[in-house]
């Protein structure tokens, strides 16, 4: 129940508001984490930051000078190739043989999530399991709902389809009736920060409540990041990382 309780209280508390500024960057919660994370625990730990390698790996791969801080992966190593999750260097085995996916990049965040959920059932990580599910839903739901829109096919674009299904229309109904693209996106997020806080349990020096830290600083980060001002396709790209 206190394995995180240093490191807990180290780590600051979250903004008031997304927008508002962290009080560490994405690198430094990372450092933090990797610093203090007990032996057993590293797996679980790679498995959630392996996530914005993916993201970064998919925008480098595609020409886009967008990196963002807090994976395991430098920009100098994901530009050489060197020291890369296996996942990923299974996408780019799978690459070179053909993948044939309408957006290619499913089949990376497939790898992905497939992986990470494997570690979290291994380990019986509660945090991991159920956030994950609840992530991956949420990304097939949304695009189910643009693909439909645009008059293509949703099984093209399928990641992982291993869950009972999620009723997500209440969340689509409210982003239809957003604003703008930006809108959408803050809905988006805060239905994720209030998902991250019914996965993470009532243990509150945990695996589960560092894991959950680590997940919700990634969305204030992002908030912090577009506060003032941005540029909307950066950001859509940004937001749709894990």
């Amino acid at each position: 129940m206190s394995g995180y309780y240093y490191l807990l209280c180290l780590l600051p508390p979250m903004p008031e508001a997304l927008g508002e500024k962290m009080r560490m960057t994405p690198g430094e919660v990372t450092g933090a984490l990797m610093r203090n994370v007990h032996p057993e625990h590293l797996e679980l730990t790679h498995a959630l930051l392996y996530g914005v390698d993916a993201f970064n790996w998919e925008q480098a791969d595609q020409g886009r000078d967008l990196f963002l801080e807090g994976g395991l992966v430098s920009r100098k190593d994901l530009t050489d190739n060197r020291d890369l999750p296996a996942f990923i260097r299974a996408f780019r085995d799978e690459w070179e043989r053909g993948i044939g996916r309408a957006y290619p990049y499913d089949r990376l965040w497939e790898l992905y999530y497939g992986y990470a959920h494997d570690v979290a059932e291994r380990f019986g990580c509660r945090f991991l399991i159920d956030y994950l599910s609840w992530e991956i839903q949420l990304r097939s739901s949304l695009a189910a709902v643009r693909i439909r829109e645009r008059g293509g096919h949703v099984d093209d674009h399928a990641v992982l389809d291993l869950f009972p299904d999620r009723d997500f229309s209440h969340l689509v109904t409210r982003l239809r009736g957003a604003g703008n693209p930006l809108q959408a996106e803050r809905l988006v997020d805060e239905e994720r920060l209030r998902q991250i806080g019914r996965c993470e349990g009532s243990a509150g020096f945990s695996i589960d409540a560092v894991l959950a830290y680590v997940a919700r600083s990634r969305v204030y980060s992002r908030w912090e990041s577009i506060a003032g001002g941005f540029d909307i396709e950066t950001y859509l790209w940004h937001g749709g990382s894990m």
